[in-house]
Order: C-alpha cells, then structure tokens, then sequence
C-alpha cells in the first residue's frame, strides 16, 4: 500500500507537461506529469502549491501519482 507524502511544486513548465516537487522527506525531488491530475486541478500547478503524492519509484526518477493540489 502507498502512503500518501506532502510537498511543495518547486518549479512546474506546463507546456512541456512537467512538474518538480520537493518532498517534505527530504529524500529526491519527485517528478509530476500533468497527466496525472485531473483537468480542473491542472490550473492549481504553479510553484509553491501544496500538495500530496504517493511517490512511485522508477528506473530514472521517482514520479508522482495519487495527487491532492491545496
């Protein structure tokens, strides 16, 4: 089962579709696809929104999934 982790959006470039959060664990920032967030979220993704992920570890990069945008 994921657990659910805190961050803050360090940097977000949406015509890429590409965001970068910095977890509140300290561990290495996680990657966030604006694929993953629901249309009427996308508009919330600029740097410095808080947010909750599970973090999915994967062969290049953690990514983001399960998002919660505050």
């Amino acid at each position: 089962m994921l657990h659910k982790l805190a961050g803050i959006i360090k940097s977000c470039d949406i015509p890429s579709g590409k965001c970068l959060i910095t977890a509140s664990d300290g561990r290495k920032d996680v990657l966030l696809h604006i694929s993953a967030v629901n249309a009427c979220g996308s508009e919330l993704l600029i740097s410095g929104s808080r947010i909750e992920f599970c973090r999915i570890d994967s062969l290049r990069v953690p990514v983001a999934a399960n998002i919660s945008i505050f």
